[in-house]
């Protein structure tokens, strides 16, 4: 067996330090058995203050009701969500009135359309990252704009609509139901922006190929128009996101969709850097080749990343989500308000002039910055202000990050 230098064995354990027991102190002269027995009272008194103290404490902790959202939910929806899809709604409703006068023949409605086209896709930029609630449903997003396209299967499916002059096509409520390279904003672009072969050409493919944009931009208006409906009225995601834990919503507390608005913030960030900021960085290592950026075709790429900028801006400003940081973090919503307003200005700078000439090096400096802002504000929002305020993250949609 061990011992210990002093010889002791090194399994015996060592007694435990507690009270002196009464067995104990009987065997203890009288003045000491009295001075221990006056420490016992106190020591039990001062354990029971203590319990005392600690107790309503505890308890008023346990009954702290969970922080509520429902104001915060309220002014997203309200003040952010539906004016941004109504406008939706109402850009596509004037695209698809220009076009059907572009189809019967009015020579000046297709400059009209084009404008028209121009503000809904500007429209859709603000509310794309929106993937929730009714854009959820039966994939409204990818019909509403399949991109990316890098094989271009629009292209490719909508030359085989043409050939056959599919009929069914151009019936908006048989069009939603065909694959969704051949809906939306992505295919109706093709269509609308081919100088080659006019949508106004007095041909029957010509005819048809006007019949077949206006199919798609009233099949973007029934759609606009239900995610609007979507969340109005009885049953509506309004209701079900402020009122959580009733039939019908998916929530079971205020916390629960104020983090699917903070998620779609991060995603809508994501979103402009992949789609946006990493094609053009690749573009400056491989200069014979042209990024593909949304919108190109209609040279919209600018004004587009600028619109996502600016709606990405306003759903942060609507949470105020820098609300609740403490004294050693404030820098950290005055910095993504001065990164907000630089994103503002560099995004579209750096993808503007597409297919012209622009100092390369000037393009990779805007680049890098536009990179740099966008990667911190959505880390600072996921990471740090997003917890702060309560919220829990975790992963998003995109990136799994």
């Amino acid at each position: 067996m061990k011992t210990r230098e002093y010889g002791g064995p090194t399994n015996v354990k060592e007694p435990r330090q507690t009270l002196p027991r009464e067995s104990f102190i009987r065997g203890v002269p009288n003045g000491v058995a009295n001075h221990l027995r006056m420490t016992q009272a106190i020591l039990r008194r001062l354990a029971i203050l203590v319990l005392g103290l600690l107790l309503p404490a505890v308890a008023a902790w346990a009954q702290t009701p969970a922080p509520s959202f429902t104001a915060l939910n309220t002014r997203v929806i309200d003040d952010y969500v539906l004016p941004r899809f109504k406008r939706l709604a109402e850009a596509s409703g004037r695209l698809a009135h220009e076009l059907a006068r572009t189809c019967d023949g009015d020579a000046g409605a297709l400059a009209a359309a084009r404008k028209e086209f121009s503000d809904t896709a500007l429209a859709w930029a603000e509310v794309e990252f929106l993937r929730f609630g009714p854009m959820a449903e039966i994939g409204r997003a990818e019909r509403f704009y399949f991109w990316p396209d890098p094989r271009s299967v629009a292209q490719r499916q909508l030359n085989g609509l043409i050939a056959k002059r599919d009929q069914g096509a151009l019936d908006p409520g048989a069009l939603v139901g065909k694959s969704a390279a051949v809906q939306g904003l992505g295919a109706l672009e093709l269509l609308l922006y081919d100088d080659a072969r006019p949508i106004t050409g007095a041909d029957e493919t010509a005819r048809y190929r006007c019949r077949l944009a206006l199919a798609q931009a009233r099949s973007m208006q029934t759609q606009a128009d239900a995610v609007v409906a979507g969340w109005q009225g009885d049953g509506g995601w309004r209701g079900r996101v402020l009122e959580p834990g009733v039939a019908g919503s998916p929530y079971q507390s205020s916390e629960e969709p104020a983090a699917d608005f903070a998620r779609a913030l991060i995603t809508g960030l994501q979103m402009i850097q992949d789609r946006q900021v990493a094609p053009m960085i690749a573009a400056t290592s491989n200069p014979d080749r042209a990024p593909r950026l949304p919108f190109s075709r209609a040279q919209l790429s600018a004004r587009y990343i600028a619109a996502s900028v600016r709606s990405a801006k306003a759903l942060y400003e609507t949470m105020d989500l820098g609300q609740k940081v403490p004294k050693d973090k404030v820098w950290m919503p005055r910095w993504i308000t001065a990164a907000f307003s630089r994103l503002a200005n560099d995004a579209p700078a750096a993808v503007e002039d597409i297919g012209r000439e622009k100092p390369a090096e000037d393009r990779a400096r805007q680049l890098r910055m536009v990179r740099f802002h966008v990667e911190n504000i959505r880390k600072l929002v996921g990471r740090e202000l997003a917890p702060l305020a309560g919220l829990t993250i975790g992963f998003n949609e995109l990136d799994g990050d």
